[in-house]
């Protein structure tokens, strides 16, 4: 027992030999010990014969799928941990394992830093009743975002995967649901975040001057260019730019946002002088890029250039319970903000939040906190402090029923 104390036992299940061994190479440091084996069964039988400490397992085997093997080691051997191994296109795949038990999820290629970190995590965690809790990146918050749903945990795990490297990451999600918060994230987990995080909203500026804003322009190079400007590009040398809403870009201005990229070289509107600069590029739109390429609206060359690592951001009504952690969030905050009393909501407003659709996401919940904290005065939210237009859902004054039915208890009770 003491000895397997001091060596770890880890079984790793990828049938491609070449990762494995590379991987097994990156665990070397933390002195474990780890098995390789290559298929679902050989896997089964090995743990068998020896239940390991860990179980690192890829969710691509030729036998059988990644998946079986995991519910077969959940009902047979319990809480062993267990972490999937994924390529970005089975995310999805990934976080339903979650959802079956698995404790963690990697994705391939993963850099050694981001193996060992997970998991030397996984190797402290003994029981699955602590994952929830020990799996939130050292709480509910991580890197600007709130809550810890499972859909947001593979939102987090990307960030980190990508994080790293200069790889393009092409955020999507509906509006609200904190595109820019995501790309603020990925800039404070990179080796850049020492550096300038510049944004730029395509949708926000008239299509004449998005050239100029960003590239830069010279001194007279159009009507009002009284001076010269650094564009966006410049601004953001050796750090990251942040384009939103990209699929709104003009036609003309991506083809030579392609050209940028291929070549890290610009021309500033007016000047013939081509500048150099270093740039990592976060994308965002809240359409859906591939159908505004079929459709003819975005460039297909541009869309694989910068469509490397997507991450799609849920939308609030599929986190869960994140709804009242953020609520509570922003409850402090913005009575903090306001000089306010509220610490509470009351149980009607909590059942009424997660039972909302919450169409505008993030930012519906962050403009009905402010509302109810700026008009109201108290130490709990109630159901009348909500704003009108919140309370109307397919017609029917639902908040008013909640209001009869609980003074239907209160007078049942005296």
């Amino acid at each position: 027992m003491e000895s397997k104390s001091k060596q770890r036992q880890v079984l790793m299940v990828e049938d491609t030999a070449s990762v494995a061994a590379l991987y097994k190479s990156y665990l070397n440091p933390l002195g474990l010990q780890v098995d390789i084996v290559g298929t679902g069964q050989e896997a089964l039988d090995m743990i068998a014969l020896a239940v390991p400490d860990l179980i690192l397992l890829d969710l691509r085997l030729p036998d059988m799928t990644g998946m079986a093997v995991l519910e077969s080691v959940r009902r047979d051997y319990g809480n062993v941990p267990v972490v999937i191994m994924t390529a970005h296109g089975s995310i999805d795949v990934a976080v339903e394992a979650m959802r079956y038990g698995a404790q963690d999820f990697l994705i391939k290629p993963c850099e050694a830093d981001r193996l060992r970190i997970t998991v030397n995590n996984a190797l402290k965690q003994e029981q699955k009743t602590s994952k929830s809790t020990e799996s939130k990146q050292g709480g509910a918050q991580y890197q600007g975002f709130i809550g810890n749903s499972l859909p947001m945990q593979a939102v987090y795990r990307v960030i980190e995967s990508a994080a790293s490297s200069k790889a393009t990451v092409f955020i999507t999600g509906e509006s609200g649901t904190g595109k820019e918060v995501c790309a603020e994230a990925v800039h404070a987990a990179s080796p850049r975040n020492d550096k300038p995080f510049i944004a730029l909203n395509c949708a926000a500026i008239p299509k004449e001057l998005i050239e100029s804003e960003l590239f830069g322009h010279m001194k007279g190079a159009f009507t009002g260019a009284s001076t010269e400007r650094q564009g966006a590009v410049e601004l953001a040398h050796k750090g990251t730019l942040f384009l939103d809403e990209l699929c709104e870009m003009d036609l003309d201005l991506q083809s030579k946002l392609l050209r940028f990229i291929q070549t890290g070289t610009y021309q500033k509107v007016g000047s013939s002088k081509t500048q150099v600069v270093d740039v990592r590029f976060v994308c965002a739109t809240n359409r859906d890029p591939w159908m505004e390429v079929q459709e003819g609206r975005f460039r297909e060359d541009l869309y694989y250039r910068l469509h490397v690592i997507p991450v799609t951001l849920p939308p609030l009504r599929e986190r869960g319970d994140d709804v009242i952690e953020i609520a509570h969030a922003l409850l402090a905050l913005m009575s903090l903000e306001e000089t306010k009393n509220f610490s509470r909501f009351e149980d009607q407003v909590i059942n009424f939040f997660n039972q909302y659709n919450w169409p505008g996401n993030v930012r519906e919940l962050q403009n009905v906190i402010r509302n109810i904290v700026v008009l109201n005065d108290s130490d709990e939210v109630s159901l009348a402090m909500l704003p009108p237009q919140l309370k109307l859902r397919n017609g029917v004054e639902i908040a008013s029923e909640q209001e009869a039915f609980r003074q239907h208890r209160w007078r049942n009770n005296n």
